[in-house]
């Protein structure tokens, strides 16, 4: 073979592995590494137009964000989004606007893809154009690197023969240049050529060694540090004191991206919102304990039997990441304190009833002092009236990665639409989304799964969900999209005159 046509050989070969590589991270599946949902759902104004916008973060940073925008409106003409830092002066200088691209099977839904460079605190700013003018949206979207791409065994395999042929073709074809390259046409090799390709293909392949080693010297500093870019959550520590005090510790596990325990900012009132379950989730206690020191944080605790408890706790940085802390608790039976303020609790009854269904809609409800499959369940304590709330949903199945409008109805004692829903906490209410194995937890608002205070930083003069302070009627609805498929626990908290009322609600994910 001459020696242009091996070089044509190699070369083929280098973009076979290339193609093998490139092949393997495109299948690769995506992981989500903390707790709580990694996309987020808002639903907002944008000026006159409402929207119900999805983003999904990249699951490695820098990557590309995908972005669903769906409006309630006819004349809009053009969505445009671009992502920007949710503060600071990058927040200021928008670059030139992508234009999300119209569903051609839904004149109402846009979707466009964005890249996110850096973890940390993005937003991305939705500007609206139609009939009625312009409008303008910002979601806050925290970027974590989740996780560094695997590499299958099989992938492995095939890489390293690739790179065993690429390296033997270059140093026979070294070798062999060396050896035959002064040889006239038809002269027969001699001892002193071989001799001199034999030297060559031996320094040839002490090059290709050092490359090798050289390379993966590089590539393993490389992937060491990503491991370290690769977002870890906050650490807790609980622990019960002798007065019957929850105490949380906060440890920052050593994530290279900047981060702080002492920056952390009020949401709805509370620098922390805590959810105490059960394994069997039968009972919920959603509790806001205070910061003692930097750091740490301790709450009274009520009455809670024995056993073991997981803890996911909500946090909002200055900067507007919020982070969800998991921690769990094996504790003693314990003589707390009634609940005060913004607490609440619900326990599951021990007597279920079975569902009623009757209505023009098919939900999912119970009333007072039990509950059903997949049924809601009113904290018997709490509403004395006999009261109960409904699930209203139409009939099509749950599926991932969808966003859906859970809504919720309260009804009193008659079986008529409440009329005296309070706000809860600044909010119409609340809802818990947590998965049977607690692997997936998720605390989400009438105006979606960001947190208000990363909201104010992202529109200050404005109210992204001021649709949901104009008045109080009966019903409260919740965007969300499950993340995994598998059975999900639903808890539902609104306020009435005085106290909190909680529903619960089983749904399968297919």
């Amino acid at each position: 073979m001459s020696p242009s046509a091996a070089s044509r050989a190699s070369r083929r070969r280098s973009w076979i592995a290339l193609a093998a590589f490139v092949a393997a991270l495109a299948l690769q599946p995506s992981v989500a590494a903390h707790v709580g949902s990694p996309d987020v759902f808002l639903d907002g104004l944008a000026g006159p137009y409402r929207l119900f916008v999805t983003v999904r973060p990249p699951y490695a940073i820098p990557g590309v964000a995908d972005v669903g925008i769906l409006t309630t409106a006819d004349d809009v003409r053009d969505v445009h989004i671009v992502p920007l830092p949710l503060s600071g002066p990058g927040a200021q200088f928008a670059p030139v606007a992508d234009r999300a691209a119209r569903s051609p099977g839904d004149p109402r839904s846009f979707t466009g893809h964005l890249w996110m460079m850096t973890a940390g605190a993005w937003q991305v700013r939705v500007t609206v154009d139609g009939d009625r003018g312009t409008g303008t949206l910002s979601i806050p979207v925290p970027t974590f690197p989740q996780s560094t791409l695997a590499m299958n065994h099989g992938l492995r395999v095939v890489l390293f023969v690739l790179m065993f042929l690429l390296a033997a073709g270059f140093v026979g074809i070294a070798s062999a240049m060396a050896r035959e390259a002064r040889l006239e046409p038809g002269v027969a090799v001699d001892r002193r050529a071989r001799r001199r390709g034999w030297i060559v293909g031996a320094v040839s392949a002490c090059v290709v060694g050092g490359i090798v080693f050289l390379g993966n010297w590089w590539w393993t500093v490389e992937a060491s540090n990503y491991a370290r870019y690769v977002y870890k959550p906050l650490q807790a520590t609980p622990t019960v004191t002798r007065d019957a005090r929850l105490r949380l510790e906060l440890h920052d596990p050593g994530w290279i991206a900047s981060r702080h325990l002492n920056d952390f900012v009020p949401d709805h009132g509370h620098l922390m919102h805590l959810f105490l379950v059960p394994p069997a989730l039968d009972r919920l206690w959603h509790l806001h304990p205070d910061e003692i020191t930097t750091g740490t944080f301790e709450q009274r605790l009520p009455n809670l039997p024995q056993g073991q408890y997981e803890l996911f706790a909500d946090l909002v940085h200055a900067t507007g990441v919020s982070e969800t802390v998991t921690g769990r608790l094996e504790t003693a039976s314990i003589h707390g304190v009634p609940l005060q303020g913004d607490d609440s609790a619900w326990t599951e009854p021990a007597v279920r009833l079975k569902p009623d269904t009757t209505g023009e809609e098919a939900a999912r409800s119970s009333t007072i002092g039990g509950t059903g499959t997949a049924s809601v369940v009113s904290d018997s304590s709490r509403t004395p009236d006999g009261g109960r709330i409904v699930w209203v949903r139409d009939a099509h199945p749950l599926t991932p990665k969808r966003l859906t409008m859970f809504t919720f109805r309260v009804e009193d004692a008659d079986g008529q639409p409440a009329g005296d829903l309070e706000l809860y906490m600044g909010m119409p209410g609340h809802a818990i989304f947590l998965r049977r194995d607690r692997r997936v937890f998720a605390h989400v608002h009438p105006s979606g799964s960001a947190p208000m205070a990363a909201l104010d930083i992202a529109m200050p003069s404005t109210r992204p969900h001021a649709q949901h302070g104009a008045g109080l009627p009966a019903t409260v609805s919740f965007p969300y999209g499950f993340p995994e498929p598998g059975d999900y626990r639903i808890f539902v908290q609104v306020k009435r005159p005085g106290r909190v009322v909680t529903g619960v609600f089983d749904a399968h994910v297919e």
